[in-house]
Formats: C-alpha cells, structure tokens, sequence
C-alpha cells in the first residue's frame, strides 16, 4: 500500500500558521486594577493576591476625575515590541501612559517607580540584562482623566502591543454623572512602603475620611502609590459631597473582617461613589 503524502506546500503553510498561533499565545496585553501588582515573572506579588480579581471590561470613572488601570505586557525572552494606546472618540479623555520600575519588595519585586511614555512607546522582554533574570513581563499604568464637563457615556479605550503580531486588549469605560467637586486639599508627602498591600494608602484616606479629616493629594505623581493616593482623595471628595459616612464606614472594615478578601476590597467602595 502506498504511503500517504502530505504536498510540502500544505506541510509547510501548516507548520508556518502553527508557528504563528504559538507566537501569539506566547505575547499577551491585558488589563488589571491599580490594585493588582504583578512581579517581572508575570505572577501577582503577595501583598496583592486577591482570591476574586475583578475582571476589568467595563470600568467608571467621574468627571473631574481619574482612572488608573494596569497594563500588563507578557511575552518570551528576546521580544522587542511596541505599545500603542488609544481612546475612540478621542479626546474625551486625556490619556497618559507610564512605565513601571520594578523594586525589591519583601522576597520578590514590586511595580513601583513611573516614567512617562510616548504612544508608541519601544519596550523589550528582558528590559535589562543585567537585572531581573528570566523577565518574562512588564508592567504599565494607563492613567485616564474626564474633564468636569465630559458628556456621560461610554469611551472605548485599547492597550495594543505590537511584536510580529498585533495583540489587542480593548475596553469599554463608562463616564458617569457624578463629578469630583473643586475642594482645596492639603498637599502631603506620600509615605506609603512599597512593602504592603497597595490598597494601604487608599485606606488611609478612607480612615482620615471617617474620621472628619480631609483627603490629602501628594506634591507630584512619581510612584504607583502616588496615583492610588489621588485616585482615593478624589473618591473622598464625591463621598463628602454625598453623605455615605454609614455605608463608608462598614466598608472600610472589610480588609479587617474578610483577611482573604485582596488588596480589590476598595474598589467597592469606588463602586459606591460611582453610582
């Protein structure tokens, strides 16, 4: 009986679209809270491992306001790439990307230290090849603004990383009526350590809420807890033109009551103000 042949046309532009499929399995871009930190080996660094975490496809932001999202780029050794990102209309919301610079954080690392970028913006996997052996990711933040007088709607916003293939991680971000109120706020040093969960300085500002105290801004945005330490004054802000002390106040025990809830226990609170 003779043997059955495979045409070395078909072998050949099978093994090719194989190849590609691999390729693509192998870079991802994806979309995580600010509260979700990721070390340069793509697993969630331990101070933030959240049992649930919230899927990110339709996320609020007020008016006046900001939206802080982490983009995640996971690809092999040896990947240069480009990263592009994109709002559709443009110009409803101001949109700035920020690189992440991994720092030593109890026995792994931590996204911690940001550089503003271009969009595109050239990265490659690893960054250095002197530090962080192995990298297989790296780690952006998306920060978005509404001006006070953005129309409600829906925005949609795209991470797109581009290697030999085109990855694209897109979203749907919803602005919403409430508006951050034009209050004067004291400017204070952000003290946060790098060692804990990142949801810590957000809670510090629920506490000093609960307490009768004012939110504090930091000075600049240089660190991830920078960002989330705005982000959190700009919710106490809404919360005191809203009147939730009560239910605020029930929220803010739940990293005491549920120890396993995660560093995305906050953004039920958020959830709260935006409604």
């Amino acid at each position: 009986m003779a043997a059955w042949r495979v045409p070395r046309q078909i072998f050949s532009l099978s093994s090719g679209l194989l190849l590609l499929a691999a390729c693509a399995d192998a870079q991802q871009i994806r979309f995580y809270s600010e509260f979700e930190r990721f070390d340069p080996w793509g697993d969630p660094v331990g101070y933030d491992r959240d049992l649930y975490p919230r899927e990110i496809i339709s996320p609020s932001i007020a008016r006046n306001g900001h939206l802080s999202l982490r983009v995640l780029v996971t690809a092999p050794a040896g990947t240069n790439y480009f990263l592009y990102a994109a709002s559709n209309p443009p110009g409803l919301l101001k949109l700035t990307l920020y690189r992440e610079r991994f720092v030593p954080c109890g026995v792994s690392y931590c996204p911690d230290w940001l550089t503003e970028q271009p969009s595109p913006s050239f990265g490659a996997i690893p960054e250095s090849l002197h530090e962080l052996k192995g990298q297989t990711t790296r780690s952006y933040l998306m920060d978005l603004y509404a001006q006070p007088g953005t129309p409600p709607g829906r925005v949609r916003v795209e991470a797109q990383l581009k290697t030999g293939t085109w990855s694209v991680a897109p979203l749907e971000v919803r602005v919403v009526e409430a508006r951050v109120p034009w209050i004067p706020v004291d400017v204070a040093r952000n003290a946060a350590l790098v060692n804990g969960p990142s949801s810590a300085v957000a809670l510090w500002q629920l506490e000093r809420y609960l307490a009768g105290l004012g939110p504090q801004i930091p000075g600049e945005v240089l660190r991830l807890s920078d960002i989330i330490q705005r982000n959190a004054a700009e919710d106490m802000l809404l919360a005191g033109r809203n009147s939730v002390s009560a239910e605020m106040s029930m929220l803010a025990w739940a990293p005491l009551r549920w120890r396993k809830v995660g560093a995305e226990w906050y953004l039920k609170v958020r959830d709260r103000l935006h409604k």
